[in-house]
């Protein structure tokens, strides 16, 4: 049976809060209230697509290396941050490569299934 995560209040604030995305029209500013694929965990997929999208510019000479995301420690400490970023569809930033529908939907997946390692 699916599970509700303790980021979900967090989410539903930030999707309501904010509306429109700030991507223009073709983001989609949805959330999801329920864990639907319990299978994700970042060492089963969620790290690989993290290295791959956010990595390049989320590392130590990176574009923004304030804000690391090159292993679980990081990613998971910034776990909030990383949902308001794809909720309010602020992250990636226009005119960078955009992450796919399924790859937002499987990250914010796996935040909200508790982002099991």
């Amino acid at each position: 049976m699916p599970r509700k995560s303790k980021l979900f209040p967090l989410l539903t604030v930030f999707a309501i809060a904010c509306g429109q995305s700030s991507s223009g029209p073709g983001c989609p500013a949805d959330n999801q209230d329920q864990c639907v694929d319990g299978t994700l965990s970042y060492d089963n997929g969620i790290g690989a697509l993290l290295s791959e999208r956010c990595s390049p510019c989320h590392a130590p000479k990176g574009v923004e290396m304030t804000v690391l995301l090159t292993d679980y420690g990081h990613v998971s400490g910034a776990r909030t941050s990383i949902a308001t970023q794809l909720v309010t569809c602020a992250m990636p930033p226009a005119g960078s490569p955009q992450l796919s529908t399924e790859e937002r939907n499987q990250i914010l997946d796996w935040l909200t299934c508790g982002a099991p390692k």
